[in-house]
C-alpha cells in the first residue's frame, strides 16, 4: 500500500507531456524482415499541398483494413501494424503523406527473373481504393529479400542474376550495407508497372531487426527524395517569374535617377513588383522549406546505410550527387534569387524614398525662402502703413487742437496758422510714441502666447 502511494505521488510530480514524448520516440518502429520475403511500399500524398490531414489518412487506412476484415487503428495513431491474410501491413502517417508497407515471407521461386518481385502485393492497393481518396502515389517500391550463404555468394548474385533484374545501368546503384553483412541494389528508374525495384541480399547471420532497419532506411531515402523533388516544379516557376520581375525592377531602378520621371509613377511600379514578389514568396516558402528538410533527411539516411563499394558499382551517395543534388541546387538557387530580388526591390524603395525626401526638403527650403521674402515685404508695407497712419491721425489731431485752442490764441493775439504749425511737431511725436508702445505691447503678448 505504501509503495502504491509512493508511486502515485511520484506520478503526480511528472510533467504532463513526459509520457507522451517518451511514446513518441518509439512511435515508428522498424520493420522486422526475414529472408526470403517480398515487400510492396507506396507513399500517398494529395496533389494539392495542405490537403493531407490525420483524419483523412486514417479514413483511407480504415477503408483498406475493412477489405481484409482487420481491426481499426486507435484514435490519433500515427502508425499501425496489422496481419492481413498471411501479409503484414505497416502504416505510418506523416505531416504531408502516409506510407503503406506490405510484406510477406515468400519461398525462393524457381525462376529468379525480373518479374519475380512483389507484383501481387502491389495489386492489393486497388485502383478503386486509391480513387476513393485524394491521396496520390508519390513513391512506389517493389522489393525482394534473398538469403545468401556468405559474402562470396553476394558477389556472385550481384554480378549475375541481380544485374538482369534491373534496367538502365546509369540509374542502377548497389552497395554493401550493415557493415558488409548485406547488399542492396536498386534501379531509380520506373519499371513497366511504375515501381522502383529494390533487391536485398542478406547473409544468413543478419538478424530480422537489422535487415528491417536497412530496408526502412532505403524506403525513407526514396520517399524523402520524391517529396523533396516536388519542390523542383515550384522552383522552375519561381525562376521564370524572377527573370521577368528582374527586368522590370532594373528598368524601374534606372528611372529613379531620371529627374523627369514622376515619383508617384515609379513608386506605383515598385509597389507592383514588391507585391508580386511577396505573393511568390508566400506561395513557395513552405514548399522550399519542406524541400530543404527532406533533402537533409535523404542525405542523413544514406549516411546511416554506411555504404561500401561492391564490384565497382556506383554507390547510392554517388547516384544522388549526380542525379539528385543538381535538382536540389536548382531549388536552393531559386529561393536565394527570390530573396535577393526581394531585398533589391526593398532597397530600390529606400532609394526612391530618399529621392522623395530630398525633393521635399528642397521644396520646403524654397517655400521657407519665399515666406521670408513675403514677411520682409509685409514688414515694409506695415511700416509704410504705420507712417501714413501717423500722418493721418496727426493731421486730424492738429486740426482738432487748432479749433480747440483758437479762442485762446485770439485773446493772445496769436495767428491761427502759427498755432497750427506749433502743434504739428508735438502732436506727431506723441502719436508716433503712442503707436510704437501699442505695437511693442502686442508683440510682447504674442511672443508670450507662443512660448
Amino acid at each position: 500500500m505504501a509503495d502504491s502511494q509512493t508511486r502515485l505521488a511520484k506520478a503526480r510530480l511528472n510533467h504532463s507531456m513526459r509520457a507522451p514524448m517518451i511514446r513518441e520516440m518509439h512511435a515508428r518502429p522498424f520493420l522486422e524482415l526475414d529472408a526470403p520475403s517480398r515487400l510492396a511500399f507506396i507513399a500517398l500524398k494529395p496533389e494539392e499541398d495542405g490537403l493531407h490531414t490525420a483524419e483523412l489518412a486514417r479514413q483511407q487506412l480504415v477503408a483498406f483494413l475493412e477489405g481484409f476484415g482487420a481491426p481499426q487503428p486507435e484514435e490519433g495513431a500515427v502508425y499501425h501494424i496489422a496481419n492481413l491474410d498471411g501479409m503484414v501491413l505497416k502504416w505510418e502517417n506523416h505531416t504531408e503523406f502516409a506510407t503503406y508497407t506490405l510484406y510477406t515471407y515468400a519461398p525462393r521461386p524457381a525462376n529468379l527473373g525480373p518479374d519475380s518481385f512483389a507484383t501481387d502485393l502491389h495489386d492489393r492497393f486497388t485502383i478503386e481504393w486509391l480513387q476513393a481518396f485524394p491521396g496520390r502515389i508519390v513513391s512506389s517500391v517493389s522489393a525482394r529479400i534473398e538469403p545468401v550463404p556468405d559474402l562470396k555468394g553476394i558477389e556472385e548474385q550481384m554480378s549475375g542474376v541481380v544485374r538482369d533484374w534491373f534496367g538502365s545501368p546509369s540509374s542502377f546503384a548497389a552497395a554493401y550495407v550493415s557493415d558488409g553483412d548485406a547488399a542492396i541494389a536498386a534501379d531509380f528508374d520506373l519499371d513497366n508497372r511504375g515501381q522502383i525495384r529494390l533487391a536485398v541480399l542478406a547473409c544468413c547471420d543478419v538478424g530480422a531487426s537489422r535487415l528491417g532497419r536497412v530496408i526502412q532506411r532505403f524506403l525513407e531515402v526514396e520517399t524523402y527524395r520524391a517529396m523533396s523533388m516536388l519542390t523542383l516544379p515550384v522552383a522552375r516557376e519561381v525562376l521564370g517569374s524572377i527573370r521577368t520581375l528582374n527586368i522590370k525592377l532594373s528598368e524601374t531602378v534606372a528611372r529613379i535617377g531620371d529627374e523627369q520621371e514622376s515619383d508617384k509613377v515609379v513608386l506605383d511600379e515598385l509597389l507592383g513588383i514588391s507585391a508580386e514578389l511577396s505573393m511568390l514568396s508566400t506561395s513557395s516558402s513552405s514548399r522550399f522549406n519542406a524541400g530543404r528538410a527532406y533533402e537533409e533527411l535523404v542525405m542523413q539516411r544514406i549516411g546511416l546505410l554506411r555504404e561500401q563499394r561492391i564490384l565497382e558499382r556506383q554507390l547510392f551517395s554517388e547516384f544522388m550527387k549526380r542525379r539528385y543534388q543538381p535538382s536540389m541546387r536548382t531549388c536552393r538557387s531559386a529561393q536565394s534569387q527570390l530573396d535577393d530580388l526581394t531585398f533589391r526591390a526593398a532597397h530600390a524603395s529606400e532609394l526612391l524614398g530618399t529621392r522623395v525626401q530630398v525633393t521635399t526638403t528642397d521644396q520646403n527650403r524654397q517655400l521657407l525662402a519665399q515666406m521670408d521674402r513675403r514677411a520682409a515685404l509685409q514688414i515694409r508695407l506695415q511700416e509704410t502703413v504705420e507712417g501714413l497712419s501717423v500722418v493721418a491721425i496727426s493731421y486730424y489731431a492738429v486740426s482738432l487742437l487748432s479749433y480747440l485752442l483758437a479762442p485762446a490764441a485770439k485773446i493772445a493775439h496769436i495767428d491761427k496758422s502759427l498755432l497750427s504749425a506749433a502743434l504739428v511737431v508735438p502732436v506727431v511725436g506723441f502719436i508716433w510714441l503712442s503707436m510704437h508702445k501699442v505695437k511693442q505691447r502686442l508683440i510682447h503678448k504674442t511672443g508670450s502666447k507662443e512660448h
